[in-house]
């Protein structure tokens, strides 16, 4: 426990490190979102096609690369695989200026930025069973949920501000590997500074034996296990289609889109990002001030209210008036931002203090699968119908299913006094 004391301002540091190096990644998955159009115009294919390309194959890999780089963190360590991640993705971000048109690499080097993307954004519960006592890892993970939100909001802005001035969708991806190279700085400062503290009651995400290992094998018997992976796949699944489509949607011309233009449509979709920033903030206030601590309101909320206000964005009564198209998407920022830090609050107010990391990791790792099909089902509508409404009210029908399943959220009751 000394060693915790001494570097108790330094996990501050290795918190700030995973901040900016989410925040990275983030930036690298949304980067080519708001210019969907101009990369579909160039490469010859539809707007569903083009969102297929850019988009599915790097949240396929992160979820993938979520599960599976936690067990390499065990063997090597969080700062190994972070500074080989932000390599990976770095080196993606600049071979996206060698490729022209050819949709077969863009699909590759997507999918292999995906795979760098997936360790980073599940090591969070190691670094904060590693570095942070229980009552500070909610704080842990909602730091991350920040920094994912701020990297969105980044490169909403960055990516079409880029291509604006260079006329070069390519361009708008290879610039934003500035975030890479911040986050690899910092990941070297932490890799070759103190080294974590040790407890007897933290365990990493994966693979560890700890203090009761029949304490996991149960968790993973408890319906609450299961309904949590299940909310946080339905919250993946509308986040990343509501993030892939929405921007494309306000920048393309009308009829199709709201016809505002790339530039417009990233400072919209900034706006939306920083009440997602907000939102991960206040869950925690939300929870504890308005709920008693009972994490399954704020979900329910958070669910119902991502429903009714991602579906009002497709009226031209909402979208025509910039003051109820601009606080439609505040407010889905605000409450779709609650669901994931509270699932994750859950595991961590209610299960067994050492497995609460590997929970947590799972948790996390599994549910972000739901982004794949959220990507797939809202470019194959969109393909389908030429139209974004459908897509739209794909993701609203969505988060009605997160509605109905989080008011059976209840504590395991095999673990109360644990």
């Amino acid at each position: 426990m000394g060693n915790r004391k001494a570097n108790s301002q330094y996990r501050w540091f290795v918190a700030l490190t995973m901040f900016v190096a989410t925040m990275a990644t983030a930036v690298a998955l949304i980067a080519p979102s708001p210019v969907i159009g101009e990369i579909s115009k160039e490469l010859g294919v539809s707007l569903g096609e083009a969102t297929g390309a850019t988009m599915l194959p790097f949240t396929l890999m992160v979820a993938i690369s979520c599960i599976i780089g936690g067990a390499v963190i065990d063997r090597i360590g969080v700062p190994q695989v972070y500074a080989g991640s932000l390599i990976l993705i770095m080196i993606c971000e600049f071979l996206t200026l060698l490729i022209g048109n050819n949709i077969v690499a863009l699909i590759i080097l997507r999918a292999l930025e995906g795979i760098g993307t997936g360790p980073i954004m599940g090591a969070v519960a190691t670094i904060a069973a590693q570095w942070f006592p229980v009552k500070e890892r909610s704080i842990v993970t909602g730091i991350q949920g920040m920094a994912m939100g701020l990297g969105i909001a980044v490169g909403f802005v960055v990516g079409p501000a880029i291509y604006q001035v260079t006329s070069s969708w390519q361009m708008s991806m290879a610039g934003v590997s500035i975030f890479c190279i911040i986050s690899l700085i910092l990941t070297f400062i932490v890799m070759f500074g103190p080294k974590p503290p040790i407890s007897d009651n933290t365990c990493s995400t994966f693979g560890d034996v700890d203090v009761n290992s029949s304490d996991f094998k149960l968790a993973l018997k408890q319906p609450a296990t299961w309904l949590n992976i299940l909310l946080i796949f339905l919250c993946s699944w509308s986040m990343q289609a509501f993030n892939d489509l929405t921007p494309a949607y306000i920048a393309i011309d009308s009829p199709v889109g709201v016809g505002l233009g790339p530039l417009e449509a990233g400072k919209m979709m900034m706006i939306y990002q920083l009440a997602y920033i907000i939102g991960s903030v206040l869950s925690g206030v939300v929870a504890i001030k308005i709920f008693k601590g009972r994490s399954k309101f704020v979900i329910f909320s958070g669910f119902i209210f991502t429903a009714l206000f991602s579906c009002s964005i497709q009226f031209s009564a909402v979208f025509t008036n910039t003051l109820l198209f601009q606080g439609s998407l505040i407010l889905v920022g605000l409450f779709m931002s609650m669901i994931n830090p509270q699932v994750l609050a859950f595991v961590a107010n209610n299960y067994p203090n050492h497995i609460t990391g590997k929970v947590g990791g799972l948790t996390q790792g599994l549910g972000m699968f739901g982004g794949t099909p959220g990507v797939i089902v809202g470019a194959l509508a969109l393909h389908t119908t030429g139209q974004y409404s459908v897509s739209i009210n794909i993701v609203a029908a969505v988060a009605i299913i997160g509605v109905v399943l989080s008011l059976w959220l209840n504590p395991p009751k095999l673990f109360v006094g644990k």
